[in-house]
Order: structure tokens, then C-alpha cells, then sequence
């Protein structure tokens, strides 16, 4: 679509959208299909179908409200990162203030058709969580909308008005979550990355989990079930970094 110039999605080109979403989900599910070889191939059909059906309404998402941001780059590295990557990706780790060196991808970064500023986008195909709309860096666990912002900033030497978190599934609610990039949410996110800094500096890296954390990690048969009554019999303050830390919105 950006090849035959019919970006960004409006209701003007809604129709090639959805004909271009259909033919990438038959190719990519044809892909899989050979490759994965489904043990219960009317499970794999009804499955495709969800996802098809999530993405038509995130499309029709995009054309409603997407008309004043042109997307840019798609899947844009930073630094040397795995996967298929946009092709104007840089090779480069990018610094942030203090030295911090950030690598990873961003899955979409969009220019502001009036005003030429960029803004981040991050897909979550998850479920959004039920504390959101306050959000910045939530405790040091939400980090892409502002760190994302901030590599984009370091890194293309443009502006960045903000990072948004798209939750884009029928379980996410195709719900937007933005944060402006500023003053404020910068030291937010740098602050993480200090406390991050400070705990690698010191060697102290104690299995500290947050509460409720253990009940939808995936590593319990790895650090057993009582980690949380381990660590409140040990001393708290060298915890105070991350305390604090996850005390913040």
C-alpha cells in the first residue's frame, strides 16, 4: 500500500486495505499451515478466522481515526536486532541521555501530515490492563511508548509528540493509550533506566516479584512458589530503589 501510495488508511482506501490484510493472511496462514502441520486442522480454521476478524475491525479502526498520520516505518531496528526489519533501519545502537544504550524495533512510527512531527506506535495483542489511562511507565513495566519516543528522537534527529500503546484485538478492546513525550515522561522513563543501572552496578538483581506478578509468570517451576514470602523475610532496604520505582503511574 505505501508502494502504491494509498496511505495512510482512510475511508477512501478502505477497500484496498482489507483486499491487502485479506491476501496477507492466506499467504501467512498458508506458510504456517505447511510448516506447522495442525494436528486438528478445523481448530487451525476457526482460529485464523479470529485473528482475520480482529484485524478487519482494527483496520476499519485505522481508517476512522488514522487520516492525519502517514505511517513511515514499519518494524524500524535500532542496533543489532533479530527478525525482518524496515529497510531504513539503523545499524546502530542509539544513546540516550546518561548514556544509556537502547537496541530493539519499533513496530510503527507515523509523521504528522500537517505539522511533520513522529509519533510511536507499540501493537499489544493482549489484554489491557485495567489501570491504564494514568500510565507512563507503570512501575517500570510500560516502557515502549517512552523509551520507543526517546530512540526515535536520539536516533532520526526529528521530533517526537508521543508514544501510544494500540491495543488491537477484540481482547485488547482496540483500545489507544497515548503518552506525550515531555519534560515529565522522559524523566519517568530515564529514572527507570537509572534504577536499572544502579541495581547491575551494585550486582543486586534479588527475585523481588511484584504482587500478584507470580500468578501469570510463565518461570514458577523455575523460582518455586513461595518467592514472594522468601523475599519479606530478607532486609527491604536495598529494595528501596524498586519500590519507589513501582510506586510511580
Amino acid at each position: 500500500m505505501e508502494a502504491r501510495a494509498l496511505l495512510p488508511v482512510t475511508a477512501a482506501t478502505l477497500e484496498s486495505a482489507i483486499d491487502a490484510l485479506n491476501d496477507a493472511v492466506d499467504r501467512v496462514s498458508g506458510l504456517a499451515f505447511e510448516t506447522l502441520a495442525p494436528a486438528v486442522e478445523r481448530v487451525w480454521i476457526d482460529e485464523i478466522a479470529s485473528v482475520r476478524r480482529d484485524l478487519l475491525v482494527w483496520v476499519q479502526q485505522l481508517a476512522t481515526a488514522g487520516e492525519q498520520w502517514l505511517p513511515k516505518y514499519f518494524e524500524l531496528g535500532f542496533g543489532p536486532v533479530p527478525g525482518e526489519r524496515d529497510a531504513r533501519s539503523l545499524h546502530d545502537e542509539v544513546t540516550l541521555e546518561g548514556g544509556f544504550r537502547l537496541r530493539g524495533a519499533i513496530d510503527l512510527v507515523e509523521e504528522h501530515r500537517t505539522t511533520g512531527e513522529l509519533r510511536v506506535t507499540d501493537h499489544k495483542t493482549g489484554r489491557r490492563p485495567d489501570r491504564l489511562d494514568r500510565t507512563i511507565v507503570g512501575g517500570g513495566t510500560v516502557l515502549q511508548p517512552v523509551l520507543y519516543a526517546m530512540a526515535v528522537e536520539a536516533g532520526l534527529q526529528r521530533k517526537v509528540t508521543s508514544g501510544r500503546l494500540f491495543y488491537c484485538t477484540s481482547v485488547g478492546g482496540f483500545h489507544e493509550h497515548p503518552i506525550p513525550l515531555n519534560d515529565m515522561t522522559r524523566e519517568a522513563g530515564l529514572d527507570v533506566l537509572r534504577v536499572i543501572d544502579r541495581s547491575l552496578s551494585e550486582g543486586f538483581l534479588a527475585a523481588a516479584p511484584a504482587p500478584a506478578a507470580c500468578e501469570r509468570c510463565d518461570f514458577q517451576a523455575v523460582c518455586g512458589p513461595d518467592v514472594g514470602r522468601r523475599v519479606a523475610r530478607k532486609p527491604q532496604d536495598p529494595l528501596a530503589d524498586l519500590t519507589e520505582m513501582r510506586r510511580r503511574p
